[in-house]
This record gives C-alpha cells, structure tokens and sequence, in this order.
C-alpha cells in the first residue's frame, strides 16, 4: 500500500502509471469518479504495490445509528469485529426507552451476524432532552433498585434481541459518582458475564488523573480497566462544532491519551477512538454559527467543489482547507485522510493495543478500510 498526495497536472492515468497499476482499478478501491478532476493534497491509496506484510491482528469497533444504509454496512461489515448499535436510553428507575427502529436494529443486527461481527447493545445517559445528563446518570447510580431493573431490561432486550454483549456510554458522569460509576460496571460486568455476554464501556479521553474534573472525573481508568473486557478512548473532538476549527484528532493528543490510559489498565484492553468525520466552520465561529460535522469524502468533493487546494498539517497529523462560500463567508475545513488515518493506526502496533473503535460507521470512508486492511488483519467472532 501507498499514498500518493496529489500534485499539480496529476490524473488517475498519469498516477496508475507511475505506479504500474490499472487506473480504474485505483479509481474502484478509492470510490473516486474517472471524470472527476483530482485536488491538489488529495490523497490516493495505491494497493498492492509494496508487498509489506501485516503487523498482526486488530479488533475494531465500529459505533452505529440502526438507520445505516445497506450498502455502507455491507461494504463495512467486512472491516469489523464489533457493531455497537446506538442507543437505547436509561432512564430514571431503570427503565430502558431503545431509540432504534426495530426493523433497522433487527436488520443491522443480522447482517452482522452472517458477517461473523459481534452486535452490542449500547446503553446511554441520553434523556428525553436529546442530551447526555448527568443528573439521570446519578439518579441511576445511586438507586440499586434502579440498576437491578436496568439491567434485567437490558438482559431481555439482548437475548430477544441476539445481541452479543453491551457497551456502556455513560457520558458527563459528575465526579461524586465516581465510586458509584465502578460500581456499576462491576454489576453490569457480573450479570453481563453470568448471561454469556461481552461488556464494554466508553470513557473520555485524559492525560491525567483528577478527580474533580467535570468532565472526566468520574472515570477511573485502572478500576474501568479491571472490570470491562475492553475499553473505547473518545480521542476525538479536540475540535467541536463551538469550538474554534482545528484537527478533530491530533496525533500528538490522542497518543498523549493513549500513553496515560496504557498505565492505568492492560493495552490490550484499550480500543483507540478514530473519528469517521471532520468539520466545516464558518469563521469566525459564533454561538449561532457553530462548525457543522462533515465525512472525510464529502470533505474531499467540498474541495473540489470550491477549487481549493488542500493542506495538510504535520504536526497535528491532519489535513485542512479554507474556502469562501456563494455570500463570500470564509470557511475552514479540517477532517480526516489516509494520511491522518495512517498516523492513528500506527499507534496500535506502537502501545499494544487492542484495536480501534470508529464514531461512526454510517458514512464509508474507503481510504481508511484500504489503510487498515494493508496494516492489520482483523478479528472476527
């Protein structure tokens, strides 16, 4: 496998045959038109040309909406170990409100099956605000009632559904329930295990350990990692959609995060987040004008669109472009390429790890799964 960056005057023709190989042939594994004219700083993935063998085995996650298109998820199936389906709701007392069609989650969940991946339910903090609360987070927490008939819920939905295991998304969990948080996982994790099931959980990233953090205080690493089978690092939204534009994912950042979590738990146990977006902000960003989220392709056809050159930032590992839009408003683009993709997967070899863990999968990113599948053969069911 090769990236090739395009120049100036470069053509699928003129690239397939400095490389030897067929054009059309590039153009199917990148999902690339024969009449569309290449980006300068648009990357290329060359297969086949090099012959490297594969540093070793991977499991990947890949979080999902039910709602996925058919052909994405059978196009992405193959790349998978895992298929975390997105979301059924906890609510106050423990009961359980799925926010998945059950025809979409029936399906996905088949499909999954006959491809030898692992379904898992996900449950979240996510209530009827459309948000994750803290509030119902600790209502829950701290009511072993309410845990006992949440997690007979999830039980039953699981075996009715045929699920394969849960992976717990509890997000913005306050720090007073750190304790509670642990003990939590520990019930999900023995009930979870009693019934034949795997069990996960998601956690933001740090650096640090500090208990009082707002946003990552609740989350004790070393105990997370002495409970769950396995572990997603959000490394992602150092850019956000209020932020100010920059990577959605620095390398420097996310191997900071990953660097701090191998001391906590086994490595093994640590699925690196990789973001499957990256955003457009208007500049400058306002309360009322915040970046809107955009796939690594569509990021690529909104280059073109505007004629735009795209750059890539080496130290945070990450390509970007500016472009005016129809009312002369500036914009700035930041996402992910094969480049950036490359970078991340990297540090699976580098730090032990388990694997990765894709937000989300409901767009198909072809560079990334070309990447992948030159890197690591992947871990299935």
């Amino acid at each position: 496998m090769h990236i090739h960056v395009v120049e100036r005057g470069d053509s699928l023709y003129s690239i397939g045959k400095k490389y030897g190989v067929d054009y059309q042939k590039i153009a199917r594994d990148n999902e690339m038109r024969l009449e569309d004219t290449l980006v300068i700083g648009q990357t290329v993935v060359i297969t086949g040309v090099d012959g490297k063998p594969k540093i070793g085995v991977v499991e990947v996650n890949g979080y999902a909406f039910a709602n996925i298109a058919d052909d994405v998820l059978a196009r992405t199936l193959p790349h998978l170990t895992y298929l975390s389906l997105f979301s059924y709701e906890a609510r106050e007392g423990g009961d359980v409100v799925p926010i998945i069609v059950p025809e979409a989650e029936d399906r996905a969940i088949a499909r999954a099956i006959e491809a030898n991946v692992m379904p898992a339910l996900v449950v979240t903090n996510i209530g009827e605000s459309g948000n994750f609360e803290p509030d119902l987070a600790h209502s829950i927490l701290n009511d072993p009632k309410a845990v006992d008939n949440l997690l007979e819920k999830l039980l039953a939905a699981m075996r009715a559904k045929k699920y394969a295991g849960l992976d717990v998304d509890f997000e913005y969990v306050l720090p007073k329930d750190r304790q509670a948080y642990n003990d939590f996982l520990e019930k999900c994790a023995a009930k979870m295990h009693e019934n034949g099931f795997f069990i996960s959980c998601a956690v933001p990233a740090k650096e640090t350990d500090s208990t009082t953090d707002a946003l990552t205080g609740a989350y004790d690493y070393s105990a997370i990692g002495g409970i769950v089978d396995f572990v997603t690092l959000m490394t992602y939204e150092w850019g956000y959609s209020a932020g100010q534009p920059m990577a959605v994912a620095p390398i420097r950042n996310v191997e900071s995060v990953v660097e701090f979590a191998a001391t906590q738990m086994p490595s093994v146990k640590i699925m690196m987040g990789v973001p499957n977006y990256g955003y457009d902000w208007p500049t400058p960003v306002t309360p009322s004008t915040p970046g809107r989220a955009v796939g690594n392709t569509a990021a690529v056809e909104l280059a073109r669109k505007h004629n735009q050159a795209i750059s890539f930032d080496e130290k945070t590992q990450t390509p970007f472009f500016e472009y005016y839009n129809e009312s002369g408003k500036r914009h700035e683009v930041w996402f992910e390429d094969a480049r950036s993709a490359k970078a991340k997967l990297e540090l699976a070899a580098k730090h032990n790890l388990a694997g990765f863990s894709y937000w989300t999968v409901n767009r198909f990113w072809p560079q990334n799964w070309l990447v992948l599948d030159s890197m690591y053969d992947v871990a299935k069911g």
